[in-house]
This record gives C-alpha cells, structure tokens and sequence, in this order.
C-alpha cells in the first residue's frame, strides 16, 4: 500500500499508475472528494492527526506530490518518522530548492523543470528518439521486455550514448552501391570492423523510411538510400559504425569477408572492385 499526499493533477496521474501495477492507495488531501478507487483520508497531511489516520506504519511507500515545496519537505520528514522504512518519493516545484531536497536524500525526485527542459532538448537533439518514445506506450509490456533482454544482450546493463544515422552520400558515403542492389541487411551493417563474426555493441531501436516509422527492425531487415535509425550502445560501436560507413573496403569486409584494399593502387594491383558486394 502506498500513500499519496496531493492529490491534484499530478496526484491522480501517478495514483492511477500505481493502480495500474495492482497496489492500493491511501490519498490524503484537503479537498479530495470520494473516489471508489483510492482509500481517501480528507485533511492536511502536515496535520499529524491526519498523517495518522493514513497508518504510513503499514504502507510501504509514500509520496509527497503537492504543489508546495515547504509542504513537500515537512512531508518527507514526517513520513519517515512514522516509518523510517517507507520508500519516499517527492515532487520539487522550484529548482531554487534542490539542496533542501537534496539533504533529505528522497529515494525518487521529479523535478517538474528538469522534466520539461528534457523533453524539449530530446524533441531538437534527437528527433528520432522522441518519435520513439511517442510510440513505446502503446506496444504493450511483453514488447518492452523484448526491447530491454535485447538491449542487455547487445549493450550490456548501461547505454552510454544514443545517435541518429542517415543512410545517404553525405551520412554514409560507403553505402551506395551496396544499398542500391536491395540485399543491405541491418545485420551485415552492425558488424565489427576488426572481426565481422563479433556484433557491434549497439541496438537499432527506430528505423524511419520516408513517413513509415519501424521499431526495433530485425537483423535481416533490407535497408535503403534515405532511412534513418536511431542506435543505442557505446561510443566505441559509434566510431566503428562510422568508420564501415565512410570507408569502402571496411564495408566490404564486414559484409562479405572479403578483405579489398582501400586504396586507387592496390585496387588497380589487385583487380578487385572495392564496391563490389
């Protein structure tokens, strides 16, 4: 069980995403009306009358989500002693405030600025990756399970940078001929360019081809001039995947094995066509 204290718009949201995950909620708020879904104790949560009749002794997780940092803070510390068990979560209203909040160590902060700052640095910085997460909340949880065992498998347990690629002369100049021939799989492009049997450590999550929008395409996924996909994984996958799509003979080796010389004389010496694929 948890207790929610504020229960206005941000309160109901995370009331109903808590409800949502099957646990109950105790709501305290002055001006809560009756709700069939949440227990409701009616008063002000700095009230410690009121803090009782929420019995935070048996609850395991409050919330302080009013809209008053002061309120928030006496709140936090109320709570926790009542229960120095609870897993505390807080709303901080002001960023004037964070070393207060800071000093009482909540075990989850949402600072409503830094939300929106975020949100808006995501939808310029990386147009893709907010196409993605516009689309995530409606693929359900056993698709989401499916995303992260895959980006466990591929990245490991931390993602330490996202980017965006286009599959053009200027974003990949290697990639023409073998893009035009209609056999380019996603697969054969996330390969390492110093052992072609070793994947990179990098997961497509979006691939965009004009107005259509693919999550999480599949290794034998075709690939054509002009998509753009949005990868996940460390930087050195980064400049190895820069580097099979710049340089000629690199690409060739990762998708066929072949090993072409890079340059115009030993491609005359050799006779072998470095685009060749």
């Amino acid at each position: 069980r948890w207790v929610l204290c504020g229960y206005g718009r941000f309160g109901r949201e995370l009331a109903e995403d808590l409800r949502a995950e099957g646990l109950t909620v105790t709501v305290i708020d002055q001006a809560a009306g009756p709700n069939g879904n949440d227990l409701v104790v009616v008063g002000d949560g700095s009230d410690p009358e009121v803090m009782a009749r929420a019995h935070l002794e048996s609850a395991v997780g409050f919330v302080a989500g009013t809209d008053n940092d002061t309120t928030n803070l006496s709140l936090i510390a109320a709570a926790r002693r009542i229960n120095p068990d609870l897993f505390v979560a807080a709303r901080q209203n002001r960023p004037a405030n964070a070393a207060l909040f800071a000093a009482l160590e909540p075990d989850s902060l949402l600072v409503l600025a830094e939300v929106v700052a975020q949100e808006v640095y995501v939808k310029l910085s990386t147009p893709l990756l907010w196409r993605f997460l516009q689309e995530v909340p409606a693929q359900g949880e056993e698709w989401a399970a499916g995303v992260i065992e895959r980006l466990h498998k591929r990245c490991g347990r931390s993602l330490q940078t996202l980017w965006t690629v286009r599959l053009d002369d200027s974003g990949s100049p290697a990639l023409g001929r073998w893009l035009a021939g209609g056999r380019a799989r996603l697969g054969d492009l996330l390969r390492d360019p110093d052992d072609r049997d070793v994947p990179l450590t990098a997961a497509v999550l979006l691939l965009r081809r004009g107005d259509e929008l693919v999550l999480t395409p599949s290794d034998d996924h075709v690939l054509a001039d002009g998509d753009e996909i949005l990868l996940a994984g460390d930087p050195l996958a980064r400049r190895e995947l820069d580097t099979t799509l710049t340089i000629d003979g690199v690409l060739s080796y990762v998708v066929t094995g072949n090993h072409v010389p890079s340059s115009w004389i030993w491609r005359r010496l050799s006779r072998r066509p470095v685009s060749d694929l």
